[in-house]
């Protein structure tokens, strides 16, 4: 067992105890709540989650458009329905296996190669700039959701020390934080930017159309939760929505367990809770939040990959 595996294994059975120490100490709330939940969700306003599984679907869409906006600036003329079932092929790799996005892309990479004859080098310059891109709208929906984020107050024993951090110091503490990262990943970075400066001349002609549509792949998560929000007639703010997309990317990206299984759902009732709703609206709020974007999202990845024959190409990325 090589050492990052040992690392996993020490956070995944440190969580697997924190979460069996939480639920005994919680049971007796925890079964009424969660009776609670099931009871919203079979009361669930069919018509809003329809909606909400159908701008899910449009926001996968919008990904293959925007890969294909920036291959056609390489060379490559794709159309978005070709890249579809990759993006899918991929959600479904990324749900079942830890850290978010980082299993399917290696799939992306292998899979435009052998349908379509993308090269390796180019499939992955334009996975990066996509992420670049994306990674501006990104900051601009975490920027203002820790700039209006309440004030948190952390006690500290004895409970008469009580630290209280506003918005200001989380966005200090945040761009500290995102300092360190660079720092430490700076080789790396400095990689993943001479690659970009070097076909940047093809690449800059797509910079606003995928800003664009990263931009609307964001707001069409906020309008997605909205809906769930509306099928369990749950009143929750853009603000609160917004806090909920963001945490949600967070949260999948910390390499524990396979699509944030566990990770994602102990974080998002915590941050709905904190926000003031019950516990038994956060638990069928994100529940029904997860059977859309984890469990039918993977069952039509599933699918693509078994049509495709994307599972033998996801075989080969890993034996790379």
């Amino acid at each position: 067992m090589n050492q990052g595996t040992l690392k996993k294994a020490i956070a995944t059975l440190l969580l697997l105890t924190v979460g069996v120490f939480l639920i005994r100490a919680y049971w007796t709330e925890i079964v009424p709540a969660l009776g609670e939940s099931l009871k919203m969700l079979t009361e669930a306003r069919i018509q809003y989650v329809i909606l909400a599984f159908l701008v899910y679907l449009l926001s996968v869409y919008l990904f293959a458009v925007r890969w294909q906006r920036v291959l056609y600036c390489i060379g490559y003329t794709l159309k978005a329905t070709d890249l579809f079932p990759i993006i899918f092929g991929a959600i479904f790799v990324n749900n079942m296996t830890p850290a978010n996005r980082t299993g399917g892309e290696p799939l992306r990479m292998f899979w435009a190669n052998k349908r379509f004859g993308i090269s390796y080098t180019d499939a992955f310059i334009t996975m990066l700039f996509e992420r670049l891109v994306e990674a501006i709208p990104i900051i601009l929906l975490l920027l203002y959701v820790l700039y209006l984020f309440p004030s948190l107050e952390i006690k500290f024993l004895p409970q008469k020390s009580i630290l209280t951090l506003n918005s200001t110091y989380l966005l200090l503490l945040t761009f500290l934080a995102t300092g360190v990262l660079v720092w430490i990943f700076r080789e790396r970075f400095i990689v993943f930017l001479k690659d970009i400066k070097q076909n940047w001349k093809k690449l800059y002609r797509s910079f606003i159309p995928v800003l664009l549509f990263s931009c609307g792949v964001w707001i069409l998560d906020i309008i997605r939760l909205k809906f769930i929000a509306l099928a369990l007639n749950i009143p929750l703010s853009l603000y609160i929505i917004s806090a909920v997309s963001i945490l949600y990317l967070l949260l999948g990206l910390l390499p524990v367990t396979p699509g944030g299984i566990g990770i994602v759902e102990g974080g998002l009732i915590s941050l709905l809770l904190y926000f003031g709703l019950p516990l038994a609206s956060a638990g069928s709020f994100v529940l029904l939040e997860r059977f859309i974007s984890y469990g039918l999202s993977s069952l039509i990845g599933f699918l693509y990959l078994f049509y495709y024959g994307g599972f033998k190409i996801w075989k080969n990325t890993k034996s790379h």
